[in-house]
């Protein structure tokens, strides 16, 4: 099919295009031998840009060591694929080198940010002399540092052909209300690849060396022609070819958490801790309307043999001395047999990692006997996906789950200690009312887990949710130099601070009384629900936690909190403090000093400590007993 863009069109080539127009034939063989003139690809650079552009960047909190550097599993994955094809692949990660680079700066401005960037290409280019750039670029925040990063390619570069890929790539030229300002902003790449692209990449590695027809390109368009020319197949990655072990000796495992942070559960980590990720299936079984995994991944679930698994986990531990390991899984405990024996099989080969699920589970999945085994087999922490605590909203968004499922998980989770169970929560559906949103904390409340990270709904492109949006006119025009995700409860921490008090600081039962349940919440109120949420959802039950190993994790996370994430968070800083009395009786006067400069220095926490009464006065005098009389029910 052609999807109509006037000058911009994309015209679709399948088999029988491929079979009765000479033309496209002519015209594809033309641009390969004007970009790969001698025919020979022996060399491929494999580039990830940074998570953001240099104006979404805090040098402070590089400094720090805060902001998030995972490996390019992704990239890894495909570099072995090109190894096995006896060709020559290196993986440059340019976000660990901007975070490296900002450990020894004394400023990090624009010119900076480009320098790091311009040498770190340019080294690597002079270097392996590649005859073809990959660029991943999997999300929509990585949208304008993925276009940055080609531009230095470009100018370093005249004639090396760059090709990107990734789920960013893949949604947006996949929709047509998107596809036009994709391709306008990377009218520089030469070729771009959809869905899953290491088979589809190896094809066309064998097509240019001439080990294989033009009919056998698959998922990749031919993007500085005009019409640009799109190979529809698809070469889904079988078992086997998901079995191949990544080249983490390309991804710097071992270095990549001493320049920033893997994991949602870093905190519960000894702080020197080798962090890696690994992946044991791809897909996901649920159909959620904001979610873009199936349609990069496909409607199924694909798992990896045990063994393949096992035998990554194995020489990440004894190859590069990897202590932890965060599954990259969408739907990890898609399979309870197969849950089971791989983590039998971790214990029977003396897998001593620790590992979690930042990702998420469905809720349905947790269930006893595999929770049980999870922990035996080194789980330290599992995050259910739960959104919403409306039953309507639960079926508005497909989400595979039911209220009485989420406090079914939830019983099964808070009777294993030793795994910190967290939640997702979103607001903001299209749509939904106060009362919805009442519902939700209800739930959470009721559910009595360790941590609920509440965000934002925020629309991703080809999703149900963004088409449903865009054709209400919620969304409009599509630019994607304006588009902005925060990191849920990371990015708030901060932003927050910068707000004016609000109305919802108070009791859980009265805070929305003001509120006709009825009515839709404006994307103002939002934040200040978000602000209400998490407070009484994390902070204030805190005041009632009695078991030992929750008070440590508890410690630990919110100690990391007022420490890394966000300084200057009060309510952080006074949790430290009361947890840290709990747990020894005392508290360090520093913290005390941590809380007093806060206060006076931000009318924000000034005003919502007096509000929740979260004085330093009580952590001085070792005194919390206003908030103990007041009980749970108080919430």
């Amino acid at each position: 099919m052609s999807l109509g863009l006037g000058p911009m069109d994309v015209r679709t080539i399948d088999a029988e295009v491929l079979n009765n127009d000479p033309d496209v034939l002519n015209i594809s063989k033309h641009e390969i031998q004007r970009l790969f003139p001698v025919n020979n690809i022996r060399t491929v650079l494999l580039v990830t840009p940074p998570d953001g552009d240099h104006s979404m960047f805090d040098l402070v909190t590089a400094k720090r060591g805060r902001y998030w550097n995972y490996p390019p599993y992704g990239l890894g994955v495909l570099a072995s694929h090109i190894r096995a094809e006896g060709i020559g692949v290196e993986i440059l990660n340019l976000n660990n080198l901007i975070l490296r680079q900002a450990q020894i700066a004394e400023t990090a401005d624009p010119a900076w940010f480009e320098e790091v960037l311009r040498e770190g290409l340019g080294e690597a280019i002079a270097t392996l002399k590649p005859d073809l750039i990959g660029v991943t670029c999997m999300f929509a925040q990585t949208h304008r540092s993925t276009l940055d990063v080609c531009h230095i390619i470009r100018d370093i570069e005249e004639t090396a052909p760059i090709a990107l890929g990734g789920v960013h790539i893949t949604n947006s030229f996949m929709d047509e209300k998107t596809q036009a300002s994709l391709i306008n902003d990377f009218d520089i790449a030469d070729f771009l690849f959809c869905y899953e692209s290491e088979i589809a990449f190896r094809n066309f590695l064998r097509v240019i060396n001439g080990d294989a027809d033009l009919g056998d390109l698959t998922q990749v368009a031919f993007n500085r022609l005009q019409p640009r020319l799109y190979f529809s197949a698809k070469s889904i990655p079988t078992v086997d070819d998901m079995n191949v072990i990544p080249a983490h000796d390309l991804m710097e495992p071992q270095e990549l958490n001493r320049n920033g942070k893997i994991s949602g559960f870093y905190s519960l980590l000894p702080k020197q801790a080798k962090i890696t990720t690994s992946l044991s299936n791809r897909g996901c079984r649920a159909q959620c309307t904001f979610c873009s995994v199936r349609n990069f991944n496909g409607i199924r679930v694909r798992r990896r043999s045990v063994q393949s698994v096992v035998d990554e986990l194995s020489m990440l531990q004894n190859e590069f001395g990897i202590e932890h390991v965060m599954w990259l899984d969408d739907d990890f405990l898609y399979d309870r047999e197969e849950s089971l024996k791989l983590f039998n099989e971790m214990i029977r080969r003396d897998i001593r990692l620790t590992w979690d699920c930042t990702n998420g589970v469905i809720a349905s999945s947790c269930t006893a006997d595999v929770v049980r085994a999870a922990a035996e087999s080194g789980c330290l922490g599992l995050t259910l996906g739960m959104e919403s605590g409306n039953p309507e909203i639960l079926r508005k968004i497909r989400k595979p789950g039911t209220v009485e499922i989420f406090l079914k998980a939830a019983e099964v989770l808070r009777g294993v200690e030793d795994i910190n169970a967290r939640v997702f929560l979103m607001i903001g559906f299209p749509g939904e009312t106060y009362g919805q949103i009442m519902d939700t904390i209800s739930v959470a409340r009721e559910m009595s887990l360790d941590w609920y990270n509440v965000t934002a709904l925020q629309p991703l492109p080809n999703t149900p949710i963004f088409d449903e949006m865009y054709a209400s006119g919620l969304i409009g025009d599509i630019d994607f130099s304006d588009i902005r995700y925060n990191s849920g409860q990371y990015g708030k921490h901060r932003k927050m601070a910068e707000k004016s008090h609000d109305p919802l600081s108070v009791d859980f039962k009265n805070a929305f009384a003001h509120a006709d349940q009825n009515l839709v919440p404006t994307r103002a109120e939002l934040d200040e629900i978000w602000a209400y949420m998490n407070y009484h959802l994390n902070f204030k039950r805190l005041f009632f936690e009695q078991r030992p190993k929750k008070l440590r994790q508890q410690l630990a996370y919110v100690e990391n909190i007022a420490s890394l994430v966000a300084p200057d968070n009060a309510f952080a800083t006074y949790f430290t403090g009361y947890l840290s009395y709990k747990m020894r009786g005392e508290i360090e006067p520093e913290i005390v000093s941590q809380l007093e400069a806060t206060l006076a220095r931000s009318d924000y926490w000034h005003q919502r400590s007096n509000d929740f009464l979260l004085l330093p006065d009580d952590l001085r005098n070792l005194d919390f007993s206003r908030h103990l009389e007041q009980g749970t029910s108080a919430g």
